[in-house]
């Protein structure tokens, strides 16, 4: 292992606390070791670009990944994410519902209000449309965001509002969290840099 430039420890291990066998992984590698610094470390790095790029996987920070857990999304759901940009949280409640079963009846509007941000969310969740196409991007303000209505599964004809059944908030972060592994913010990183978020958090 040393030879070849690897740690001795274990770098792709299973995530043991999410649900499902299997589903969660994680590398404990830097995309710079993976990409530059480990040649050895090179095919993984080439796989999970690949494997993303296809729809196969989504990559995210495992905190992140918590959110969604406790909203104990079902098949059958109408679930709006109001922040969704850039769309890592809507691929895990996407991938929620279909676990369960094919029979998916429910929806997941991925909204965001930075139309910028949405480009970006429109490109990541596209990768998993064939997989999940249960699924909607929209520009709006979260906070001003329109009912929902549906035909009557008793008289189609009629339309009726849709409350929805799950809500995920997670707003825009200042991003002081990431120092412990983006070292270079801290020369950058202001109290204005901070409080510049405010204003769309509110939103």
């Amino acid at each position: 292992m040393k030879e070849s430039g690897l740690p001795d420890h274990q770098i792709l291990e299973e995530v043991m606390w999410f649900p499902g066998e299997g589903r969660c992984w994680q590398v404990d590698l830097s995309k710079k070791e993976m990409s530059r610094d480990i040649p050895a470390a090179r095919p993984l790095y080439d796989f999970l670009l690949s494997a993303t790029e296809s729809g196969r996987i989504s990559r995210q920070e495992v905190v992140s990944m918590i959110p969604p857990l406790f909203m104990d999304v079902q098949p059958h759901h109408m679930v709006l994410d109001t922040c969704a940009a850039p769309g890592s949280k809507t691929a895990q409640l996407m991938e929620s519902m279909a676990a369960q079963g094919t029979d998916i009846t429910g929806c997941v509007i991925a909204n965001d209000m930075d139309s910028k941000r949405c480009d970006v969310l429109v490109k990541q969740t596209q990768r998993q449309r064939e997989l999940y196409p249960n699924m909607i991007v929209t520009n709006h303000n979260a906070g001003l965001f329109p009912m929902i209505s549906i035909p009557d599964p008793e008289n189609p004809t009629q339309l009726i509002r849709k409350q929805f059944d799950r809500i995920l908030c997670d707003v825009v972060c200042s991003g002081d969290g990431t120092f412990r592994k983006s070292l270079d913010l801290w020369g950058r990183w202001t109290p204005a840099f901070g409080t510049s978020t405010h204003k769309p958090q509110c939103q």
